[in-house]
């Protein structure tokens, strides 16, 4: 495979920033190891979620579904559960031919991909940046998902009993707010007891550290039975996570909301510039993005359960 290290996409060269292209040496190990292209394992899942985008595009414009070399999913930060999938993320997918462990070849060799991860251009959402590297514009501002006929029945199954419409809800995630924060718990408990009459809420999180006691259903799944879950609720809310990322994925509504202060610090910890740019780099058009400052008497809530109520009618409930 050739990366298209000069390609202008949306008016700029990939790699500007850098005297070679960031991708470069990666394009040279995935051809080493005859495969397409190599993609980071990086520790959070929705890092992982963007490049199932430039997966797509590059196997759309060669014709064929593609042979990567990546890793086995380690999400440190989210955590596994037993019988954990070693690919969550490219499982089902239509656009992948082969998995080639780079764990498994050579000491290093999964370091070395996963050093490129965010060194490349930052204009724009982290999806065009990355095609942007591969002289692709991507169809679709959002990630790549698939999940399998029995996955799906699987998950309609589990929530059989639940009134429709389901709100699935996932009040974590890394940059989410602190404990001194109203949105932390106190804010979503008054969310869900002030929805519409009829609504049932689902909540996802990781077993079982991610756990508020929140008045909400609760399934211990796997990564994928969790995404499942997602696809089969009607509508998403929740903090910018991983979760989030899965519901754009499934073209869910969803209402996302962001600690900027939080999002800020992290983003600067990796690198200085970064986080000002967070919300441009991680944001979706397509959701309602909703900023957590200088609420005082539940706007945000009354943001929120107006979105919903939204939905609600126009579903003709």
């Amino acid at each position: 495979m050739r990366c298209d290290l000069n390609a202008k996409v949306s008016g700029r060269a990939g790699g500007a920033f850098l005297p070679t292209s960031p991708f470069l040496a990666v394009c040279s190990v995935a051809t080493k190891y005859q495969c397409d292209i190599a993609i980071p394992n990086v520790t959070g899942i929705g890092d992982v979620l963007m490049y199932t985008r430039v997966v797509e595009e590059l196997a759309m414009r060669k014709g064929r579904p593609l042979n990567i070399l990546t890793g086995r999913m380690v999400p440190i930060d989210v955590g596994t559960v037993d019988d954990e999938e070693a690919y969550p993320i490219w499982k089902a997918n239509p656009f992948v031919n082969k998995i080639v462990d780079a764990q498994a070849i050579a000491p290093g060799l999964l370091q070395e991909i996963n050093a490129v991860h965010e060194n490349h251009c930052q204009f724009g959402h982290m999806i065009s940046n990355i095609c942007a590297e591969y002289g692709l514009v991507p169809r679709m501002l959002r990630p790549s998902l698939y999940l399998t006929e029995a996955e799906c029945r699987e998950a309609l199954l589990r929530l059989a009993d639940l009134p429709r419409p389901i709100l699935c809800v996932h009040p974590y995630g890394t940059s989410s707010p602190m404990e001194n924060h109203p949105w932390y718990k106190q804010e979503w408990i008054k969310l869900i007891d002030e929805l519409p009459s009829g609504f049932s809420v689902v909540e996802v999180g990781l077993h079982p550290q991610e756990n508020k006691s929140l008045p909400t259903k609760r399934f211990r799944t796997t990564l994928r039975q969790m995404m499942a879950i997602v696809w089969a609720s009607d509508l998403f809310v929740g903090f910018d996570s991983s979760v989030a990322h899965v519901a754009t994925a499934f073209s869910k509504p969803a209402m996302v909301l962001w600690d900027p202060i939080r999002k800020n610090e992290i983003d600067e910890r990796v690198q200085p510039g970064f986080g000002p740019a967070a919300f441009s780099r991680w944001s979706y058009p397509q959701n309602r993005n909703v900023m957590l400052l200088g609420e005082r008497n539940g706007e945000i809530r009354k943001l929120a359960l107006s979105w919903i109520g939204e939905f609600h009618r126009s579903i003709g409930t």
